[in-house]
């Protein structure tokens, strides 16, 4: 058991230091390419990446699809379509950085409460008191550790949008776990990637068209290859992975490590300002996830003659 909460762990903090790069990614494309069609490159990159691995395994389940439809148009609705073109349209209004405080501060807190009440995956301690350091971090950060700029604070139209974001992602979380039994995780994301490509088609070419022009250059294409395969195929299977071993609510938590991470790339390719409350912000993050991970001392069984 306790092999497998680290295994899961290094999963979980993977995926966050891959997925942290996309808040720098969408903040740099608000040029490119409108949200919706951005996120529409997003899924068919990763569709077309994952297919070769998962269409034996989708062939063979294809029963299994079928019987759960409603299932899986609501997880490839929620968690791929609405939930990346959330993000992608926050960046047009938010900071890097913002983004990141936002949407890695609600989705934990939404997956650790849904999951007690869908799957009952009870809140221990070590479970609340790592949100509560996740929150107090974040909150340092955003007011960068002085509590009072909290009072002058204003939530602008990207930091809703990432608000927004957070709980699509969060309720993903939770129900990754209700995945029907004998589906594999390769099919698993290659129907949901599909999905998620296919119900964002008609709005991207609408938003081509008439609202924003994509365009197509070599910076646009190395953006596009990164969030298909490194921040959609590869992490996403890290992440599901991660979520099978440790839970919902545990995997969610590591999310929290993701304003941290961006914050510091944000520095490095944005040129947004650094501070000292970034390092002690990312210090109280990982504090509650440690405490959170933490394995529990195996009781020892006593046998009654």
């Amino acid at each position: 058991m306790r092999r497998q909460n680290q295994i899961g762990a290094a999963l979980a903090i993977t995926s966050s230091i891959i997925w942290s790069g996309n808040f720098i990614v969408s903040r740099y494309a608000i040029h490119l390419a409108g949200p919706t069609s951005l996120a529409f490159f997003r899924w068919s990159i990763a569709t077309i990446c994952i297919l070769p691995f998962a269409y034996k395994n989708f062939k063979n389940e294809m029963h299994i699809f079928k019987q759960n439809k409603a299932y899986f148009f609501w997880m490839g609705l929620v968690g791929f379509a609405i939930y990346n073109s959330l993000i992608y349209t926050a960046g047009h209004y938010s900071t890097a950085i913002n983004m990141a405080l936002f949407g890695s501060t609600v989705h934990p807190i939404v997956a650790a409460l849904l999951a007690a009440y869908f799957v009952n995956e009870k809140l221990h301690w070590k479970n609340i008191t790592g949100i509560i350091l996740g929150l107090i971090g974040t909150l340092y950060l955003l007011t960068k550790g002085n509590l009072a700029n909290i009072l002058h604070f204003e939530i602008g139209h990207g930091d809703v949008w990432m608000i927004l974001a957070g709980i699509c992602f969060g309720s993903y979380n939770v129900f990754v776990r209700k995945k029907p039994q004998g589906i594999s995780n390769n099919s698993f994301l290659l129907v949901l990637f599909a999905i998620g490509a296919m119900i964002l088609l008609p709005v991207a070419l609408f938003e081509m068209n008439y609202i924003q022009p994509v365009v197509y250059n070599t910076q646009l294409l190395w953006i596009v290859l990164y969030i298909g395969i490194g921040n959609s195929t590869i992490s996403y299977l890290i992440w599901n992975n991660a979520i099978q071993k440790i839970g919902a609510g545990k995997a969610a938590l590591f999310g929290t490590l993701i304003p941290f991470l961006s914050s510091m790339e944000a520095v490095l390719f944005l040129g947004e300002s650094f501070s000292n409350a970034q390092i002690i912000s990312g210090l109280i993050i990982i504090t509650g996830i440690v405490i959170n991970t933490w394995p529990s001392p195996i009781k020892p069984i006593v046998h009654q003659s």
